[in-house]
């Protein structure tokens, strides 16, 4: 029988007792026993794993399918309480070290870690059920390495990799903010932008890169800035490290000489665990109107996907007006009285979790997004409507996938992120087969080529790129383009290489317009500690208009940007500008006047604004000193907008899920502690119950960073 056979069969439920489970197993057997190549023997996987999930139907032929699963490398599901001898050995033999008991690698993991474990960098395309991160896990357990860094494109897979990994804590210190100090031993858990500004990050045995795929860059917009800052981060580690592991879905080549090059191996596989049926919704007369009536057919937790922020609220609102039915767990209903309180009860959020529906974007603090994925893998919600924040990579307990969108920010998803987004469905043990569900048809399936900018040196690779790149490692070509940076008297090469990603260009353009000004803007420029309004509005306008800052996130221009961070700075109460932000709001009008102030504080005020006028500061700097002029130190200022004008370690703190409203009662209690460090520290001592200012929820909210109770 054929793959579409063996399907057809399994599938027809109309059968009834024609079925005969010891033949279709029989026939299983032969497919799988002829099946030579890897494509091949995925599809006798695929087949298998649908037994799994349709296992009634095979009840007493459980030796056969452990049999076969063994035959195909599918050894993590093997029943190992009732194995045979020759089951038990294959599946001691491919049993990580250092790991627990439990932990069983497929065929294929087991090849790759072997590979990793021999002191060879490997580059891995496979799919998002491989199980790549559990390969992550087994190389740190292996306790061969001192410093190891670990690569993610967002802030919500920081949010996810370091929980897990706090297992290891014991043995590595894990190092997630730039505040922390390294210890002898570290796992440094960072994006892209951390990995650059890191400047603790020096001798590293091990890195990983996730989501390696995201190193191709399209071109040089702003749009492709963080591709630019991760191909800077993986030069960076490679020309440290010893060994790497970079991993990623669905690509069929790299660039030609780049395995020669860093002396690694590529490894592509179709290896998955769990299995994925694709069903385009029926046409309908928009999208609402489509999603409502899909939800009420769908089974299990379900991820669904929208492009943007305000499509996230809209579909979660959609979804909750049909499940009137839904009744909130007692978690579920203690998350919802303190998002009323703290927040406010009118927000669409607060009104979609009454439902079993949670909204995940970026906009969010990142302690309630976190909540959120907690919820939703703990079974409180029902329903995780988010956008690619959350899609491309962080994993979940999601049996479907909605995809609702085919664009993000406006822009078409290529065939790389909606492989991505499309991998999200199944779990092992939890669902065999995930459902997807799309509105649109897929992307064109395009040739699965990651171009490395940092190592092909083509057009694709901005001068901010090229500037970071030691003279030895650059092309005839790059070192052309390089040289006429370098050939002018107005910025110096260090001051361009300081101010990462910014365009070399816009830097000397500002650093000329200054030399141009020096009279006028040198009392604007001169000065240290808290900036006047009108300085403040100098620093910004000429970042953007030099730097070509986008629009957006609620910020339109310099002026409208010195204005609300000077409004904020005056009164740097969190909950007390929030309030504000949303007096006499209703309706739509509550959703958009919250999220924008999330928004601005999380994206602008902590992020970009001190960004821009490091880089200004840096560039005055250079310029000032070389008239006889001293220059102005925005060094404070910057540490005051990246802390939101308060406490750092009540910021700090919100990274690791503990919203800004309950950190700030926090910090006392631990006695105002100077670092991150120190308030971990503090809360590991303490156990949730000694915390008496804080109520049941916000103790269960700390929990995970405080000592556990002790044992009755």
């Amino acid at each position: 029988m054929s793959y579409a056979d063996l399907r057809n069969t399994l599938a027809d439920r109309n059968n009834g007792s024609e079925f005969d489970p010891f033949k279709f197993l029989a026939d299983l057997s032969a497919f799988a026993s002829l099946a030579d190549e890897d494509d091949k023997l995925q599809e006798a996987r695929d087949i298998l794993i649908r037994v799994l999930e349709d296992s009634a139907k095979f009840k007493g032929y459980e030796a056969i399918i452990q049999t076969l699963l063994r035959n195909v490398g599918l050894f993590p599901y093997l029943d190992f309480k009732n194995v045979d001898a020759a089951d038990q050995l294959a599946a001691e033999a491919h049993r990580p070290e250092a790991m627990p008991e439990n932990i069983v690698f497929t065929a294929k993991q087991a090849e790759v870690y072997r590979e990793l474990m021999a002191g060879r960098s490997v580059v891995l395309s496979a799919p998002t059920s491989f199980g790549k991160s559990l390969i992550i896990d087994a190389v740190i357990a292996s306790n061969k390495y001192h410093s190891i860094v670990v690569v993610v494109p967002t802030l919500a897979l920081v949010d996810e990799t370091r929980p897990r990994l706090l297992k290891f804590r014991d043995r590595y210190k894990i190092i997630t903010h730039l505040s922390q100090e390294p210890s002898e031993r570290n796992i440094f858990v960072h994006t892209q932008e951390r990995v650059v500004e890191n400047s603790n990050i020096k001798d590293v045995d091990f890195f990983v890169i996730d989501e390696f795929y995201k190193l191709h860059i399209e071109d040089s917009a702003e749009g492709d800035e963080r591709a630019v800052l991760l191909n800077h981060a993986f030069y960076k580690l490679a020309k440290r490290a010893k060994q790497f592991y970079m991993l990623g879905p669905s690509i069929h080549e790299l660039p030609d000489g780049f395995g020669p090059n860093y002396r690694c191996l590529f490894i592509r596989t179709d290896f998955s665990t769990v299995a994925s049926d694709s069903h385009l919704v029926p046409e309908g007369r928009d999208d609402i109107s489509r999603l409502k009536a899909l939800v009420p057919n769908l089974e299990g937790p379900t991820l669904v996907f929208s492009g943007s922020v305000g499509g996230a609220r809209k579909f979660g609102r959609a979804i909750a007006e049909v499940r009137s039915e839904f009744s909130p767990k007692e978690a579920l209903k203690q998350t919802i009285a303190w998002l009323s309180a703290n927040y406010s009860p009118n927000w669409g959020l607060v009104n979609a979790l009454s439902r079993g529906v949670g909204i995940h974007h970026g906009k969010l603090p990142r302690s309630i997004a976190q909540l959120l994925v907690r919820l939703f893998n703990g079974g409180f919600l029902d329903y995780l409507v988010c956008t690619s924040t959350l899609i491309e990579g962080v994993n979940t307990a999601a049996r479907n996938v909605v995809v609702v969108d085919n664009k993000i920010n406006k822009k078409k998803y290529d065939y790389f992120t909606f492989n991505n987004i499309r991998g999200r469905s199944g779990r092992m043990w939890q669902h065999y087969v995930g459902h997807v569900y799309l509105f649109n048809s897929p992307p064109d399936r395009e040739l699965e080529f990651v171009d490395v900018p940092v190592f092909t040196q083509n057009e694709s690779a901005p001068d901010a790129l090229l500037v970071q790149l030691e003279q030895q490692d650059l092309s005839d070509d790059a070192k052309a383009r390089v040289n006429k940076i370098w050939n002018q008297a107005v910025l110096s090469p260090q001051t361009i290489q300081q101010n990462v990603g910014i365009d070399p260009q816009g830097q000397i353009e500002l650093a000329r317009e200054i030399e141009a000004r020096l009279q006028e803007l040198t009392p604007l420029l001169c000065w240290t500690g808290q900036p006047t309004y009108d300085q403040t509005k100098e620093i910004f306008d000429l970042a953007w208009r030099h730097f070509k800052v986008k629009a957006g996130s609620g910020v339109r221009s310099a002026s409208q940007l010195t204005l609300l961070v000077n409004r904020y700075r005056k009164n740097p109460d969190y909950s007390a500008q929030l309030s504000a932000a949303i007096a006499g709001k209703i309706g739509d009008e509550t959703d958009e006047a919250l999220e924008s102030f999330l928004e601005f504080a999380r994206q602008w005020l902590s992020f970009k604004a001190p960004r821009l006028v490091s880089a200004v500061g840096r560039i005055q700097g250079d310029v000032l000193l070389r008239h006889g002029i001293r220059p102005g130190n925005y060094a404070f200022f910057c540490t005051q907008l990246e802390s939101l004008f308060i406490n750092p370690v009540v910021i700090a703190l919100e990274e690791y899920g503990v919203p800004i409203q309950i950190a700030s009662r926090l910090a006392p209690m631990l006695g105002d502690p100077k670092t991150l460090d120190e308030a971990l520290a503090g809360l590991a001592r303490r156990r949730p119950a000694e915390f008496s200012g804080l109520t049941t929820f916000e103790r269960v909210l700390i929990s995970p960073l405080c000592a556990r109770p002790a044992a009755q």
